[in-house]
């Protein structure tokens, strides 16, 4: 078991007939890929197998609930943390499970720090606001098919590469831009932002691809960077990583072209091209515009005692 996992045993006993059995990832993400993976896959776009086994080693907090000797659901686990609780047919009672789980958690948790409940899919969020767990961010995944497509680049503007020299000025644009949205209840900091773009440059500056999607927008009379899309490749797909437009150069065209910028260039090697996004982030209805279609809402959530 990681450090992540070992601020609990391996055996929990939860009464009433019922304990947690803790489960190497190897063997927990057997169980979590069909009963939550596949179950709620109409919730995220697609879930392969070995994204599932990536989750449960990321975690490695999975586990077992038993029934006397019948494994009844599973649920990722530790101190200030829970995601992903599921139920194992025929057994029904989740709103039962949903009550002990939370009484442990708040048993095994550090009052001064925040309870995090992740990944609450859309039918049970009442289940959960019931028992004391408030909302924190709510998201829907977003796709449509990549295409042969012209994006225009609005005049007043050009487009450059993502480049190292660049990755403060573009931590700096991402900052404000989500400063300015409503939307964004957590907000990083600076810091946070440039190590987001480093680690982007990183990772996909050798994928051809993924770069030349990923662009900046710069301002003819002022040289400075106004715009920046950043993608990542995620389960064979292209996935927006970051999308910001400078407040003061907003509804000018130019998030609209760096999306159909990413859908022509992205034609090139995959069939759909995502993002994620924020419920009230009024952005959603440029993409519906341009042809995404959302999934159920996924929410992240905390417990407060």
């Amino acid at each position: 078991m990681s450090e992540q996992g070992q601020s609990l045993n391996e055996f929990i006993d939860l009464e009433d007939r019922l304990r947690l059995v803790y489960q190497e990832p190897e063997e927990y993400f057997k169980y979590y890929s069909i009963y939550y993976g596949q179950k709620y896959s109409d919730y995220f776009f697609r879930r392969s197998s070995e994204t599932m086994k990536e989750i449960a080693t990321i975690f490695d907090c999975g586990y077992l609930i038993i029934e006397d000797e019948n494994v009844i659901g599973g649920v990722f686990l530790r101190s200030n943390f829970m995601a992903d609780l599921f139920v194992v047919p025929p057994y029904e009672d989740y709103e039962g499970l949903v009550d002990k789980i939370l009484n442990h958690l708040k048993k095994i948790s550090k009052t001064e720090e925040k309870i995090i409940v992740r990944d609450v899919v859309e039918e049970h969020v009442t289940t959960y606001e019931k028992r004391g767990c408030q909302i924190n961010e709510v998201n829907y995944w977003m796709i449509r098919p990549t295409q042969q497509i012209e994006a225009m680049l609005p005049e007043g503007y050009s487009l450059k590469s993502v480049l190292d020299e660049n990755k403060e000025d573009i931590a700096d644009l991402i900052l404000k831009s989500y400063k300015a949205n409503p939307a964004y209840k957590q907000i990083g900091t600076k810091e946070d932002y440039t190590k987001h773009v480093k680690e982007f440059i990183e990772k996909y500056q050798n994928n051809k691809i993924m770069e030349e999607c990923s662009r900046v927008i710069i301002e003819k009379s002022t040289n400075n960077i106004v715009g920046v899309c950043l993608h990542m490749e995620f389960e064979d797909y292209p996935l927006i990583m970051s999308l910001a437009v400078d407040p003061e150069h907003q509804h000018k065209g130019l998030g609209r072209f760096l999306l159909t910028h990413s859908i022509n260039i992205s034609n090139k090697e995959y069939q759909a091209t995502r993002l994620a996004v924020i419920k009230d982030n009024p952005a959603i209805k440029l993409y519906e515009k341009l042809g995404f279609i959302r999934n159920k809402s996924i929410t992240d959530m905390y417990l407060v005692l």
